[in-house]
């Protein structure tokens, strides 16, 4: 006699070389690589003002990159300009006059000019003047009209100077902005660096969300910060960190994406930007701002990959106008929090997954404890098992019940796959040894395992079950099935279907369950098995079936029983073998 149980389962770019013969036409550096294209033009159109040539830069393709200097504008604007600052310092009481050298709107520097030698130089000019009339025995009446001329020439001197002095100033402010430029980047990847470096160091989301808010606070010099999370139902954020804000504000009220159109603006992806909270028509709750005494914030939407989980903001206390460097920093902190939340909540699963998979396995190891370890020994028959599960935990189980004289002997199939199966298994299992050790006739054991099976579970949970006792002394098997797949009966080459019984357990609360009795003769071949065995799929989706037990019975039936268990399990093997299907991995 055998038992056994189944279950079914579903460009690097290439490198800048010395010798310019090898670069590719594309590849070269171009000026507007290094400088703007208003700032090229600035630098051209001072040349013309300058020197009166017209000019034009052009890239390596030879293609312009300016537009050509008007020249008789730049004359006109610089002529004003000359005599606006040549009266100015030849004025006693503007002796100095700076050219300021502007970067970033931040004044760096200046060239001071000065009204003493301006003057000088005028005086000069004239006395000049005077001389050479006087070489040149100039006409009493066209004396004036000589001195003028020559002065003109001193003067024109002048104006190309001070031209002069403005086109430097502008080229110098423009170095001085690409250098703002770059440490304002260098700053940028440093905090990014130091920040990215600080949230590698927390597992704990609390951990990390503290973390960017305090972090982002002090870089950005600001009063304050908090982050938003979008809730699961997407219609509100939810305040999870903030710093520096009393719990008052952040209890002011709910945020609901539908109303707020800062925060709409935001997580679509822009940096957006409030003067004034206290009255600006786009906050929602202006008084409670005013009182926390917050004026300026900055927006910018945590994104990751495209779908949008939260808003950053950093709050001023008092009006302040942010720059361009501060809009792309806090951009970029937003993105490295989406981040960092992202992967905290990923490894948080993990962990989670982790420990529930340590629980599985304990509960595996229970449940492999559960099944019997050996064959029992009883005289006149031999008993051969195998449990191979398609998944660690499962609802298919079988056992052995002795008594004085006779084996009790339990084949079942949970609904079902997993924890929920394997614990309906041991609870199926513990009903049926309670009973069969309190209740002689069979059918009732089956009734009473039945009626406690459906008070305890719901209307999807049920369970197939073969059970049979087998009689040392009289050779007689007396059985019942609910539901379950037939045992085999295999006598003098023939097999007979043993169905006996009822519907599954666990359905219907009085259900009734007959018996089938078997007188049992030597050599006869009892095979009591699962569902999973004959439903076994090849690669052309065709199950096993249950000819297929069969005649797997039938090449072995001399055998012992252990061997016949251990071969059809090894045909299922064969049928099933790398298929994906219902017990892929049976073992």
């Amino acid at each position: 006699m055998n038992t056994h149980t189944g279950l079914s389962i579903p460009t690097l770019e290439k490198p800048i070389h010395s010798d310019s013969s090898h670069h590719h036409p594309h590849a070269q550096f171009q000026l507007t690589d290094f400088l703007t294209r208003s700032t090229l033009q600035e630098i051209q159109d001072g040349f013309t003002a300058v020197t009166g040539l017209e000019a034009v830069i052009i890239d390596p393709a030879g293609s312009p990159v300016t537009d050509p200097s008007n020249c008789q504008r730049l004359t006109q604007r610089h002529e004003a300009l000359r005599n606006t600052l040549l009266r100015d310092l030849e004025n006693p009481a503007n002796a100095r006059f700076e050219v300021p050298i502007v970067a970033e709107g931040h004044r760096v520097g200046a060239f001071l000019l000065t009204g003493q030698k301006v003057a000088a130089a005028c005086e000069h000019y004239r006395r000049e003047a005077g001389f050479l009339a006087d070489r040149f025995a100039v006409e009493p009446e066209h004396r004036d009209e000589f001195i003028a001329a020559v002065e003109k020439i001193g003067s024109s001197r002048q104006s190309e100077a001070i031209r002069f002095v403005f086109l430097l100033a502008d080229t110098i402010a423009e170095v001085c902005r690409q250098e703002i430029v770059l440490r304002q980047h260098v700053q940028e990847m440093t905090t990014l660096y130091r920040l990215s470096t600080l949230l590698a160091q927390q597992h704990d989301l609390k951990q990390v969300l503290d973390t960017v808010v305090t972090s982002t606070t002090d870089v950005m010099n600001v009063k304050a910060a908090s982050i938003r999370l979008l809730e699961p139902t997407g219609t509100e954020l939810r305040a999870v960190a903030v710093h520096n804000l009393s719990s008052e504000y952040m209890d002011k009220g709910p945020i609901l994406l539908a109303k707020s159109l800062i925060d709409q603006q935001a997580m679509t992806g822009e940096v957006v930007y409030v003067p004034d909270m206290a009255d600006d028509p786009r906050v929602l709750y202006p008084d409670d701002a005013r009182r926390e005494g917050i004026a300026s914030i900055l927006c910018a939407g945590m994104i990751y990959h495209g779908k949008p989980i939260g808003v950053m903001r950093i709050y001023s206390d008092e009006v302040r106008t942010f720059s361009d460097f501060e809009y792309h920093l806090l951009s970029a902190l937003a993105q490295l929090a989406a981040a960092a939340i992202h992967n905290t909540r990923l490894e948080a699963d993990r962990s989670e997954s982790r420990r529930v998979q340590r629980q599985v396995q304990l509960a595996v190891d229970v449940q492999r404890r559960l099944m019997p370890q050996v064959a029992p020994v009883i005289p006149h028959y031999e008993v051969g098992a195998r449990y191979e599960p398609c998944f660690e935990l499962g609802g298919d189980f079988y056992d052995f019940i002795p008594f004085e004289h006779t084996l009790g002997i339990v084949v079942g199939d949970v609904v079902g796959k997993g924890v929920a199966a394997s614990l309906l298994m041991a609870s199926v299992r513990a009903s049926f040894r309670a009973h069969a050790e309190n209740t002689y006739d069979l059918d009732q054991i089956m009734a009473k395992v039945n009626a406690s099976l459906t008070r305890d579970t719901r209307d999807f949970e049920f369970a197939t079950v073969f059970y049979g006792t087998l009689d040392a002394q009289s050779l007689r098997l007396t059985y019942s099935s609910a539901g379950h797949d037939p045992a085999f009966l295999l006598r003098n080459g023939k097999f007979e279907n043993l169905s006996v019984g009822g519907t599954v357990l666990g359905i219907g609360l009085n259900e009734h369950y007959d018996k089938g009795l078997i007188d049992l003769r030597p050599g006869d071949v009892l095979f009591i098995y699962t569902d999973g065995v004959p439903d076994a799929m090849n690669f052309d989706n065709e199950k096993f079936g249950r000819q297929r037990i069969r005649d797997a019975i039938l090449a072995v039936a001399d055998q012992p029983a252990q061997r016949i268990a251990d071969h059809i399990l090894w045909e299922v093997r064969r049928w099933a073998a790398g298929r994906s299907g219902p017990c892929r991995n049976v073992r």
